[in-house]
């Protein structure tokens, strides 16, 4: 069966390319030839699971009926009457977003690159050339922490005041150490990166906001770092700043040069528009909002720019529209001109994606108005398709656990008998070594599905007891302290609970059938102008190519 994915999702390589004696057609449908390299390309490129199970001369009469098939329906489509000014338009702004990264790659990425020389400068003038030894005493307001001020003017180790007022007992035990950082990780301990530069060593911080919480911070001891360690984040930081000051500077010269101005005629209309929210006066409107040096953009281009992004509702607001206008509309608008004129529209690969674009098109709106569009199972069907496929609808046993990953044995054994004390999961999950563990307030749902990533963890979590505390078990990434919260069942899904998905594969399956009953229509149809060159076509497909 061939699915739509395989007849639209053909590669541009895949689809054309001139016949010769190195390069014989393999088929002919009507005017259209498939060569032997667009089926080589497209069978080398065609992902292990699309691939048939026959060998031999099978599997090359399934390649070769994709592409044919592909080239049918595409004749179908053509005779519906689907080459619409909607189509002209879907292939303009695919030529247009790789016109304008094609340009942007040539004319701002080359000029944004930096220099070795600028990469250790930064690393030098901006720290990462030293971890510092943080210490830091974590408190719950600003209030709280004036008392930890208090101590530490009164002469009171940090060490000490750590101990007896910091509420993340992990550091607190070791006297707030929060142990070596370099200017990467410290934003993710809410230690600003001029603080993490330029405080002294021995110097308490002042009072800093940890989001929820107030801390101060010390460093005591630094060390050197490797260049080589921080060489390709800095590189890339480097790059994104330049990148966007040479594009805005780009943008400057291309305003100069093209001298846009909008109009107030097509401002005003745009804004009446988004005011009566009702947007039917700009589909296609040829009036224009800004004037150019080369030409005009209309209210129906910036309308459907727009539109495209989701942004029509905001038009109502004059300030908001022109900072939207300038872009999402002006900017694409000025670096398609450039490309123009650049000569990027005018090559041999613009032209192969203007006819992919325009094939890939025509193929989804024959999906969606002689298939898709015309299956409406009833909720009876659907009802149906999931009392008869019940192996598609089965629930894996999963459980809602509570859990803290420590980095070693000793201290999941302290954090485990602070939770048999009576500690709270969510307080102590500062601790925690499990991503996303303070946004979940140490709460996780594991499944069956997860052994692959967690197979010590899932085993683990499987076969304890409920409600109780289970730890330390050394786990991936650590050793974990967990209590299972609850359990859920094995078995089916409630059909309330899986109504969409079974509608979705009932759709899925109905297509299929569909698409084989369309495919038999037009294969008949053109079977007269449809023709297969057998001895090419085995030249074509060697058997060392159609191995698995």
């Amino acid at each position: 069966m061939i699915y739509w994915r395989v007849l639209i999702s053909l590669s541009i390589a895949a689809l054309w390319g001139c016949t010769s004696p190195q390069n014989p057609p393999v088929a002919q449908i009507g005017p259209h030839q498939i060569t032997t390299t667009a089926l080589r390309t497209y069978v080398e490129n065609l992902p292990k699971g699309l691939r048939p199970e026959e060998s031999g001369d099978g599997a090359r009469q399934h390649y070769v009926q994709a592409l044919i098939d592909r080239h049918l329906l595409l004749l179908e489509a053509g005779s519906a009457g689907f080459d619409t000014l909607s189509l002209a338009a879907a292939v303009q702004e695919k030529l247009d977003q790789r016109a304008r990264a094609v340009y942007h790659r040539l004319e701002i990425d080359a000029k944004a690159k930096v220099s070795e020389e600028d990469v250790r400068r930064y690393f030098a003038d901006e720290g990462y050339d030293r971890q510092r030894l943080a210490h830091a005493i974590l408190v719950k307001d600003r209030d709280a922490l004036d008392a930890v001020l208090t101590d530490l003017d009164a002469g009171q180790t940090f060490a000490a005041v750590a101990r007896t007022h910091s509420i993340d007992q992990r550091s607190a035990e070791n006297g707030g150490e929060l142990g070596f950082i370099g200017p990467d990780k410290a934003p993710y301990l809410h230690i600003p990166l001029d603080v993490f530069r330029d405080l002294r060593s021995g110097q308490v911080s002042d009072p800093l906001n940890a989001g929820k919480s107030w801390h101060v911070v010390q460093f005591t001891q630094e060390r050197p770092t490797d260049y080589q360690q921080y060489r390709h984040l800095i590189e890339d930081r480097l790059v994104t700043q330049r990148s966007g000051r040479v594009f805005n500077e780009h943008i400057e010269l291309l305003k100069d040069q093209y001298q846009p101005r909008l109009l107030e005629a097509g401002m005003n209309a745009l804004l009446e528009a988004g005011r009566k929210r009702d947007t039917s006066s700009l589909v296609g409107n040829a009036n224009p909002l800004y004037s150019l040096a080369q030409g005009a953009l209309s209210l129906g281009h910036a309308y459907n720019a727009l539109q495209r992004h989701n942004l029509v509702r905001a038009l109502a607001d004059s300030i908001q529209t022109i900072a939207l206008l300038e872009r999402y509309v002006l900017v694409p608008q000025l670096l398609s001109q450039a490309a123009r004129q650049a000569g990027i529209y005018d090559t041999p690969d613009m032209d192969r994606l203007g006819r992919f674009t325009r094939q890939e098109w025509l193929l989804e709106t024959l999906r969606k108005e002689r298939i898709r569009g015309t299956l409406q199972p009833s909720e009876e069907a659907v009802r149906q398709y999931y009392d008869g496929h019940p192996n598609l609808f089965q629930q894996e046993e999963s459980f809602w656990i509570e859990e803290l990953l420590l980095a070693d044995q000793e201290q999941a054994q302290q954090i485990k008998e602070q939770l048999v004390a009576g500690a709270l999961f969510e307080n102590l999950v500062s601790s925690s070594l499990r991503p996303k563990a303070a946004d979940n307030q140490a709460r996780f749902h594991f499944h069956p599905r997860q052994k692959a990533r967690n197979p010590k963890l899932v085993a683990a979590v499987a076969a304890a007891p409920l409600k109780e505390i289970v730890g330390p078990v050394q786990v991936e990434d650590g050793y974990s302290v967990f209590r299972v919260l609850s359990r859920e069942k094995k078995g089916m899904t409630p059909y309330e609970t899986s109504r969409r998905r079974a509608r979705a594969l009932l759709m899925s399956e109905l297509e299929r059938e569909s698409l084989a009953i369309l495919l038999a229509q037009v294969q008949a149809q053109y079977a007269d102008q449809t023709e297969i060159f057998q001895d090419a076509l085995t030249q074509a497909l060697p058997d060392s190519l159609l191995e698995h």
